[in-house]
């Protein structure tokens, strides 16, 4: 219902998926030499409300935050991701989280019932704070986890999981209570599970019984899930590889936070 079915600018090549060697037009690929080394380091704090997509894409920080641009090292081939510089995803779905918090779609009752909910306090943090940081964290183990098949794809198999277990890294730098890094640590940790919830309603026709399995398994993030992933595929290139696939998701998101809002109305 108010999901946009455009995705956000972004330097994305042709949707047609190429093996052998990565894209050169990606931007940021030879940012890793221009990296400080992580050993030892004191990093300062990062004020949230200062992030955005274009500070990110101009290495606003590139000293606070380095693991972030590690991640230009990285290029994923698949349906979701032609030959993309995980880097220049990862700019991407937060531009995409910058489109998807405007509410700009949504019933006007809806849209002020989504910034209260998100308005919520966890610890120091609110959850529409969380969800910030999980989207900037939500892909950081992408580095350890690239798999390259024999077919010229590439994929990182495990990397919610292995993320998950890396936010503690970065409370100092957000500023995170332990309730807020448990909660942030929930978000990345089923990141990748709302997925295969949606490939599994797509697939079988069975909205409601998934929907419940999807509340029962991720209990109180479900709505800070189904924005990510919205974000996550703006920042994608499945729109251009697949766009029945693409607006299948968007069309099965709408209906769930519709579903998960009716109890806040």
């Amino acid at each position: 219902m108010w999901f946009e079915l455009s995705t956000v600018t972004s330097s994305h090549p042709s949707p047609r998926l190429r093996n052998g060697k990565a894209n050169s037009d990606r931007s940021n690929q030879n940012v890793s030499k221009k990296l400080p080394k992580l050993t030892n380091m004191h990093f300062e704090k990062i004020n949230i409300s200062t992030v955005t997509s274009q500070s990110l894409k101009g290495r606003k920080y590139l000293d606070s935050f380095p693991e972030y641009y590690e991640l230009a090292t990285v290029i994923e081939n698949n349906l979701w991701h032609n030959n993309q510089n995980v880097l220049d995803h990862v700019i991407g779905v937060f531009a995409g989280l910058e489109v998807v918090l405007k509410f700009t779609d949504l019933k006007a009752t809806q849209k002020i019932l989504l910034e209260k909910y998100l308005s919520v306090v966890i610890g120091h943090r609110t959850k529409k704070e969380a969800l910030i940081v999980a989207t900037l964290l939500h892909d950081i183990a992408k580095t350890d986890t690239l798999v390259k098949h024999p077919d010229g794809t590439a994929s990182c198999p495990g990397h919610e999981l292995i993320a998950a277990g890396r936010v503690k890294r970065f409370s100092n730098r957000f500023d995170l209570s332990k309730n807020d890094e448990a909660y942030v640590e929930r978000i990345v940790r089923y990141h990748g599970f709302i997925s295969e919830i949606l490939n599994l309603i797509i697939d079988n026709s069975n909205k409601e019984k998934y929907l419940e399995i999807f509340q029962d398994t991720v209990g109180d993030i479900a709505i800070e899930l189904v924005l990510l992933m919205h974000a996550d595929m703006l920042g994608s290139d499945l729109e251009a590889s697949d766009k029945k696939a693409y607006t299948d998701r968007i069309n099965t998101l709408s209906w769930i936070l519709d579903q998960l809002m009716e109890k806040y109305e």
